[in-house]
């Protein structure tokens, strides 16, 4: 179904939050019919697009709206296509039975995609996604370039993807969940930072989640870019239609690396340095791995050396990513609450060298945790919180010092007094959020809330 054929046509949206509204919204505006359907209370659903600002986007969203799991009104409607926001699974029974029925299903991105006439730059990985899309994005606006950071983010391509100009660049992050639904998603440069096990609460198995990913390489324009770090084995090897091009160790084939103090490319028949490492805002070395892997992706747009510098020196990061946010004399907390998975956790450890009190826990994706352990170096104790807790605590058992905590305020007041006299309070869960808060980012501000009631003083990046 293009862009062109959904007028008059009735198109159901299936999962009503921040995804669902935005590609509701979008197909409205172009003349369809749209009915929304949410397993969620009406109560519910009210609530959270009031926490999340979407009611005035929700109010634009939908002719009629079906809350509470109510599917009765398809025994009365016909519907010719299905829109799925990326938290609701394509083995949702009501789903499979329309995809049965040989109605089209439909992600939001792909949705997106076809209204959507900027350069498309689309950005996936089990971490480091949304910092490296925002870098994206900024270098592409430095350059010169109308550019947004979209998608995963926090702001849906559908939200603006028809107001997008042919000339601007829409840098994308991109999920597994929103890959399985793409079907003419054709992004001129597709990115892939790393793969580690995440989301196999969702998944059958580790090859399935990698197998959804797989989907953005097959994706890429005839004549686009791939790009792929050097240590991501399992996808570097990837078929695609575009040219790939590596980033990571330059003994392994990148064109974009670090070596000497330097980010390197591609020149005059050599390598050229671009920065100095010491001129980054952001060094740990997973951000340095982001950093060459935003230059790589804006190489294709050939934006020059010199503005690419510029945007890497002016970028400050994101927030509720190893954001430090308070210190209580030589005590310092650290925001990590975007690290949801287990691998994320172990790469933002390797940033620090001792005096660490972990804070983790929270709902799990069916990780093994005893995989902590090759990160827990640093760590001189560890908080666990949530439903996840009690596991974490029998993963790391004789391996470093676990207290169990009621609360995230409480994880906090414990973690500063063993942190005393100089050392870094760190909330890095390995889990998600929606046990005990909405999303990752009221989880981080409560964390921070939970540092200034200890009297914390704001803190910012080193």
């Amino acid at each position: 179904m293009t862009r062109e054929s959904i007028r008059d046509k009735t198109i159901l949206v299936v999962g009503l939050a921040r995804s669902g509204c935005a590609v509701g919204a979008l197909l409205r505006r172009h003349g369809a019919r749209v009915i929304g359907v949410d397993d969620a209370p009406a109560a519910e659903l009210t609530a959270a697009w009031e926490a999340e600002q979407l009611s005035a986007v929700a109010d634009q969203a939908f002719d009629e709206i079906h809350p509470g799991g109510d599917w009765s009104f398809l025994e009365e409607r016909t519907v010719n296509a299905v829109a799925l926001s990326p938290g609701v699974p394509t083995s949702h029974p009501r789903v499979a039975a329309l995809a049965a029925a040989g109605l089209p299903v439909l992600g939001e991105l792909e949705w997106a995609a076809r209204f959507c006439p900027a350069t498309l730059i689309a950005i996936t990985g089990t971490n480091g996604k949304s910092t490296t899309t925002e870098l994206a994005a900024h270098l592409a606006r430095v350059a010169g370039w109308t550019a947004e950071a979209l998608g995963n983010v926090g702001r849906p391509l559908s939200l603006c993807a028809d107001e997008l100009d042919p000339e601007a660049v829409a840098v994308v992050e991109v999920s597994s969940f929103q890959l399985e639904t793409i079907a003419t998603f054709c992004p001129r440069v597709g990115v892939v930072l790393n793969l580690a096990p995440d989301h196999l609460d969702r998944y059958e198995n580790l090859a399935a989640y990698y197998a959804a990913k797989r989907r953005l390489a097959e994706a890429i324009a005839p004549g686009g870019t791939f790009v792929c770090w050097t240590g991501c084995a399992e996808a570097r090897d990837w078929p695609t239609p575009g040219r790939t091009t590596l980033f990571g160790a330059r003994e392994e084939g990148a064109e974009v690396f670090l070596a000497d103090g330097n980010l390197w490319v591609p020149g005059a028949g050599q390598p050229e340095p671009l920065i100095a490492v010491e001129e980054l805002s952001l060094r740990s070395a997973p951000n340095l791995l982001n950093a060459a892997a935003a230059v790589a992706a804006l190489l294709p747009l050939q934006p020059g050396p010199e503005r690419l510098a510029a945007g890497l020196r002016s970028f400050t990061g994101l927030p509720h990513r190893q954001q430090i946010v308070g210190r209580l004399g030589e005590v310092r907390f650290v925001d990590d609450s975007k690290a949801t998975n287990v691998a994320a956790v172990c790469a933002g450890l390797a940033g620090f060298a001792q005096g660490v009190v972990l804070i983790a826990g929270g709902r799990g994706k069916g990780e093994d945790y005893r995989l902590l352990r090759e990160g827990i170096d640093p760590v001189r104790a560890v908080i666990v919180i949530g439903e996840e807790g009690p596991a974490i605590a029998a993963a790391l058992a004789g391996v470093v010092p676990v207290h169990q905590a009621d609360s995230l305020a409480g994880a906090v007041a414990e973690a500063a007094r063993l942190a005393a006299p100089a050392g870094t309070v760190l909330l890095s869960p390995a889990c998600a959020s929606f046990d005990m808060f909405r999303n990752y980012r009221q989880r981080g501000r409560a964390f921070q809330d939970a540092a200034r009631a200890l009297g914390a003083s704001p803190g910012g990046d080193e």
